[in-house]
C-alpha cells in the first residue's frame, strides 16, 4: 500500500493513458520485426551447402504463370559419422544433405495434403559437379483434419512438424507439433545421370506414408499457429508463433505430462 501511495503521489498514474501508449508502440515494433525478419530471403549459411542445380521434383503448371510459381522448400545438411570413409577420402567429410517441400495439388491432383523429403550425399564433389549424385526420397501423408504449416529438421534423424487443424475460420482452432523418425520411413533412392535434368517423383506415388496421430510423438499446441517453426538442436526446445501473437517455446526432449511449456 505504502508503494502506491508513493507512485500516487510522484505522478505514477497521472496519465493512465502514457503506459498503454509506450506498450502499443512497443509491439509495432516488435511487429514490424517480425515482418522484416520473416521476408528476409533464404540464404546460404554455408559453402558446402550445394544449390548449383536445384531443380523440381515434381511437374509444374505449363502456364505463363510457373515461372513465379512459390514453392516453400528447406534446404539443411548434417555431418555424416556412421558411413565410413575409404583411403583416399580420410581428409574428406562426409555430408548429407536434407531437402523438405510442400507437393502442390496442381502437380499430383490424385495426392492430397502431402510433403515431400528428399536425402543424397553430398560428399564426392567432383561426381555432384558432372551431374552424378545419390537421391533418397519419401512422400509423407498429413493426418486427416490437418495441413502442414512448417517443418524443420531436428538432430540426424527426426523430423518435426508443425501441422494446423483445418477448420473454416482462419486463426481458429488447435495445432500440435509432430516428431518423425526420419530413419523409420521408406526412401526410396532415385538416381540421376547426365542425360537427365531433374528427378521424377512419379514412382512414390504408390508408397505414399501416411502419418497417424496415434503412432508419432505429438506435442499439442492450445493456439492455430503460423510459420515459421524455429528449432534449436543443441537446446532441444521448438519456438512456434501463435496466431494471436504468442511465441510459444516447447522442450522436444520431454514428455508431454512431464513439463509445463513457457509462453
Amino acid at each position: 500500500m505504502q508503494r502506491v501511495k508513493e507512485l500516487v503521489h510522484f505522478g505514477g498514474f497521472l496519465d493512465c493513458e502514457y503506459l498503454r501508449r509506450t506498450l502499443a508502440k512497443e509491439f509495432q515494433q516488435m511487429e514490424s520485426s517480425f515482418k522484416e525478419a520473416f521476408l528476409m530471403p533464404f540464404s546460404t549459411i554455408s559453402e558446402k551447402i550445394l544449390c548449383e542445380n536445384l531443380l523440381p521434383l515434381f511437374s509444374l503448371p505449363s502456364s505463363p504463370a510457373s515461372t513465379s510459381f512459390p514453392v516453400p522448400t528447406s534446404i539443411s545438411y548434417y555431418e555424416d559419422s556412421s558411413h565410413a570413409m575409404s583411403s583416399n577420402q580420410t581428409s574428406q567429410n562426409s555430408f548429407i544433405d536434407y531437402i523438405s517441400f510442400q507437393i502442390p495439388e496442381e502437380s499430383f491432383p490424385e495426392i492430397a495434403n502431402c510433403i515431400g523429403i528428399a536425402r543424397g550425399f553430398m560428399n564426392d564433389l567432383i561426381s555432384v559437379k558432372k551431374g552424378y549424385s545419390s537421391l533418397e526420397a519419401v512422400l509423407l501423408g498429413v493426418p486427416d483434419g490437418y495441413h502442414c504449416v512448417d517443418l524443420s529438421l531436428y538432430k540426424e534423424s527426426q523430423i518435426v512438424l508443425l501441422l494446423n487443424e483445418t477448420t473454416s475460420s482462419e486463426g481458429s482452432g488447435d495445432a500440435c507439433m509432430m516428431i518423425v523418425q526420419a530413419n523409420d520411413l521408406p526412401f526410396v533412392s532415385i538416381s540421376r545421370s547426365t542425360s537427365l535434368d531433374y528427378w521424377m517423383l512419379h514412382q512414390l506415388k504408390e508408397s505414399v506414408v501416411y502419418l497417424q496421430m496415434e503412432n508419432e510423438k505429438v506435442r499439442s499446441i492450445p493456439h492455430s499457429v503460423i510459420a515459421p517453426l524455429a528449432v534449436s538442436t543443441s537446446r532441444g526446445v521448438a519456438c512456434v508463433f501463435a496466431a494471436r501473437k504468442r511465441a510459444l517455446v516447447y522442450i522436444l526432449e520431454e514428455d508431454e505430462d512431464e513439463v509445463s511449456d513457457a509462453e
